[in-house]
């Protein structure tokens, strides 16, 4: 009996301490580690902006292997997230999802822990002489549960060497893959016609940091009208750019189908026109699609031609089948009078 009263008297010490600790210990959690890696930020962003990539490097995948992850169908970018579950309670059941987008400097995930609260993690990306800085972030407001702080305190440590890990694995992959060819003397361009080609469409505005989602919402609702009409996908998805911006856009978002189709909610029929165009071939990650534009323009002007009409992109890739960003095809057009 004297034994389990000391023991209890132990144990009563011990969570008065935590108790006294975790008091005075700040409710705001943060942590960063940092790794330069020898490939430029477009690799290395990429890495990360594409969730199922993570699969490659993220450490709590790495280590749970019961771990069952699910993802939306935002493959890349702002809007993109996936849910993980796994019966082991230190990994638990949570949401991870891509909050804000700045393409080569910047990506912020919030994390919902569903009853353990919320934070937010971050990737920052800094183009140093020697290569690409990465630096890993998380911050979190665990409450004033003293228990809880204590808990987050002490496994900053470990989160710490976690955070390098993953840093050091996508290091390890970046280095190891080709670099980037976006040069504008390798752009491929010709000179093509175009048939008449029926499409449905969703008309809506995009800015750099909403495109990604905002062409996958697009391209879910066409899908769905395409299936209740009993059309016919026939090519490649697409996107009309009717105006002319480095950060925002009116498009419309398509797919061609196989005969005309009718209005259905905010997705409309279309016809592409026959005609006359010029195409680039650009291999490489969305972002940089700008040196396709820039070598076609000179082509045009070069070559005495005149556009009429507004340019369209063809996404001959599916990202979420071909992870390797360099093997992403899009055929940028601009119709010309001959």
């Amino acid at each position: 009996m004297k034994i389990l009263k000391k023991l209890a008297i132990g144990l009563l010490i011990v969570i008065a301490l935590i108790l006294v600790i975790g008091i005075f210990l700040p409710s705001n959690v943060s942590l960063e580690r940092s790794v330069v890696m020898k490939s430029p930020p477009s690799i290395v962003f990429d890495q990360v902006n594409i969730l199922k990539n993570w699969e490659q490097w993220s450490p709590w995948q790495k280590a749970d292997t019961l771990i069952k992850v699910t993802y939306n169908e935002i493959p890349a970018g702002l809007g993109a997230s996936y849910t993980w579950t796994s019966p082991n309670k230190n990994t638990g059941t949570g949401t991870l999802t891509i909050s804000k987008v700045i393409p080569n400097e910047l990506i912020v995930t919030t994390l919902d822990f569903k009853d353990r609260g919320v934070g937010e993690s971050g990737y920052k990306f800094e183009q140093l002489p020697e290569g690409t800085k990465v630096t890993w972030y998380f911050k979190s407001d665990v409450g004033g549960n003293p228990f809880v702080k204590v808990m987050m305190a002490a496994s900053k440590n470990m989160m710490g060497e976690m955070f390098t890990q993953g840093l050091n694995d996508i290091k390890n992959i970046v280095e190891k893959m080709p670099a980037e060819t976006t040069a504008k003397s390798e752009i491929k361009i010709e000179l093509t016609t175009v048939a008449e080609t029926n499409y449905l469409a969703v008309h809506d505005t995009a800015s750099v940091s909403t495109i990604g989602m905002k062409l996958g919402k697009s391209y879910g609702s066409i899908m769905e009208a395409l299936a209740k009409q009993k059309l016919t996908q026939t090519n490649a998805p697409f996107a009309i750019y009717y105006t002319e911006s480095t950060t925002n856009w009116e498009m419309d978002a398509g797919i061609p189908v196989n005969k005309p189709g009718k209005m259905d909610g905010n997705v409309k029929p279309g016809v592409l026109k026959a005609g006359n165009a010029v195409v680039a071939h650009y291999f490489g990650d969305y972002m940089g699609t700008s040196a396709a534009y820039d070598a076609l323009k000179k082509y045009i002007t070069t070559n005495n031609k005149k556009i009429i009409g507004a340019p369209w992109e063809v996404y001959v890739n599916d990202p979420m089948v071909e992870k390797d960003t360099a093997k992403w095809q899009t055929d940028v057009y601009f119709p010309i009078d001959k």
